[in-house]
């Protein structure tokens, strides 16, 4: 007598192993396994083989239903996650290029799996949504004896995927903002390799009011009409002290640049900047 079926989509048949292994060290005594195939799904049947010695069937039915509840959670939130992530990916965020689509891929599910910090919806994705999906499993079964997984995922967990979806979505911009930025940094590492450098070193000096002080290799302070003008912006528009040094640093376009008491510069991001504009020409004295 067959109780319940499950049943996979083709393009999800590489995972056929997982969910069969899983369901083969689970089943309940009394029962076994059956495989067919119908168009492009497969359905694993689980049969009873005597229905009448094997007691109330209420409760064989509900003994199974909590079974197959386990296996399939477990096979959505572990097995299905990179299928989910490159569907979503490949739906959503078609407009990356390939490896960037990979590169997305991979750091969603490594933050899914726990292997790196990250966005908090894709971090605690699976414990936030084990018990709902058990329990929606759960209901399905209720009055359904077949379940396909693809389906079930498509229509009973589009909150689910709507939250893995936003997770990918966090990561996805923060790629964009990378890839921005390291065009950004190649435009600035262009402008300071067509110009003649105004000074052959420039020393950066952090006064205790974190404003900087720019000295020629001679220890004179740098004050041309350039860098006055670059200083005017600041009350005329709302540049940072960082923003007019690495604007400063560009407009001279030194051979060298020597930054002191680097510690006292709290902007770790701008001090990467500089070593990427000015690649190979920044060093630090204290």
């Amino acid at each position: 007598m067959r109780f319940f079926s499950i049943g996979i989509e083709e393009n999800n048949l590489g995972l056929k192993k997982s969910i069969l292994r899983k369901i083969d060290e689970t089943k309940p005594e009394g029962f076994i396994i059956e495989e067919k195939q119908a168009g492009n799904l497969l359905f694993i049947n689980y049969i009873l083989l005597n229905p009448y010695n094997s007691g109330p069937w209420n409760l064989v039915r509900e003994k199974l239903q909590q079974n197959i509840a386990d296996i399939i959670t477990d096979f959505i939130l572990n097995d299905m996650q990179l299928p989910m992530i490159e569907r979503i990916v490949r739906d959503e965020f078609f407009y990356f290029e390939k490896e960037d689509m990979k590169h997305i891929c991979r750091e969603v599910l490594a933050t899914v799996l726990g292997k790196k910090d990250g966005d908090s919806r894709l971090s605690s994705l699976k414990e936030n949504w084990r018990a709902r999906i058990r329990e929606r499993i759960i209901e399905h079964l209720d009055t359904n004896s077949e379940l396909i997984i693809d389906g079930f995922i498509r229509f009973r967990l589009k909150d689910f995927t709507k939250d893995l979806t936003q997770g990918i979505s966090g990561i996805a911009e923060e790629l964009l903002i990378e890839k921005e930025y390291n065009e950004f940094i190649k435009l600035l590492r262009y402008f300071v390799e067509i110009q003649e450098p105004k000074v052959n070193e420039v020393h950066v000096v952090v006064e205790d009011d974190r404003k900087y002080v720019l000295l020629d290799d001679s220890y004179r302070v740098i004050n041309n009409d350039v860098l006055k003008e670059l200083a005017k912006e600041i009350s005329d528009k709302e540049i940072s002290y960082d923003d007019l040094l690495i604007s400063s640093l560009i407009t001279i376009a030194p051979s060298k640049i020597t930054i002191h008491d680097c510690e006292k510069i709290k902007n770790t991001e701008l001090l990467n900047t500089i070593n990427k504009v000015f690649r190979g020409k920044v060093s630090y004295e204290p």
